[in-house]
């Protein structure tokens, strides 16, 4: 049953004054995908654990099109917090691995429409994994655009400025090298196909480790003196080859320099000689 204006003008400013915490119990309510998850609408369940859930669409792009999204209710993915946001795209690859390796298909698209801009429809986040075949006609070619040069920059400097912002890492100098030092490898990482169930904890905001960067005069002379080692061996190389001929050339005039191996003719007019004077 459709809302009157004013039944809608209502619902507008009571949804204005309401709490965060009751804005967030309103839009579960009015979650479709939510009330899948809850039990309450029947769904093609493909894949279920304590954080995720993945079903297959309705309406797929093409068969074996799966939704997969977390069970808690995240409208969009800046919110999601870190340590669910990562195990969600484990499962994602496991789920486009199990499409592969069951549906014979050739490849699979892993995607996700954050914001109404970007096609977003439903209020929950979820990631579509869609499989492939060639030929299948799904079009998802992005278009290819020109840009100039000084709005390429100023895109970078912007957004270059609000990631370090966010995650403290210093702005990498424009033509220098930056050096990131890589993240310990965990021992016991779980996977949906290591463990079914996973429990939820409570996510850990990481501050983000400053790395040094390094200007580009300094990054110029580190990579100097990297290739130098290679630069040595070339010199040696062309050198020995340059002894090398010239080894040949003082061989080939020293041949030159040798008298010629007698000839029968030689050893005749020799022995000619000494039977004349004896």
């Amino acid at each position: 049953m459709e809302m009157t204006p004013e039944q809608q003008a209502a619902m507008q400013e009571k949804i204005k004054n309401m709490s965060p915490e009751e804005l967030e119990e309103f839009q579960k309510q009015q979650c479709i995908f939510c009330q899948m998850i809850a039990g309450k609408v029947q769904v093609k369940k493909i894949y279920e654990d304590d954080i995720c859930f993945a079903i297959l669409d309705i309406n797929p792009a093409n068969p074996g099109h799966i939704l997969l999204m977390p069970k808690e209710h995240y409208p969009i993915m800046p919110i999601i917090p870190e340590k669910e946001i990562g195990y969600i795209f484990i499962v994602a690859r496991e789920l486009s691995h199990a499409l592969l390796r069951a549906l014979g298909v050739e490849g699979t698209n892993i995607f996700v429409a954050n914001g109404a801009a970007a096609g977003q429809r439903a209020q929950h986040f979820m990631v579509h994994i869609i499989p492939r075949m060639d030929g299948d006609n799904v079009k998802l070619q992005l278009p290819r655009k020109d840009i100039d040069e000084k709005q390429m920059q100023e895109i970078r400097e912007i957004v270059a400025a609000s990631m370090s912002k966010a995650t403290g890492v210093k702005e990498p100098v424009q033509g220098g090298i930056v050096h990131f030092k890589a993240a310990p490898a965990e021992t016991s990482a779980e996977t949906p196909v290591e463990k079914e169930s996973v429990k939820k904890e409570a996510p850990v905001e990481k501050k983000a480790e400053v790395v040094e960067e390094v200007p580009k005069e300094k990054a110029a002379e580190e990579k100097k003196a990297e290739e130098k080692p290679n630069e040595d061996r070339i010199a040696e190389i062309l050198k020995k080859r340059e002894e090398e001929k010239e080894n040949e050339e003082k061989d080939k005039k020293k041949q030159g320099r040798k008298k010629p191996a007698p000839t029968l003719d030689m050893i005749s007019d020799l022995l000619s000689s000494k039977d004349k004077n004896g």
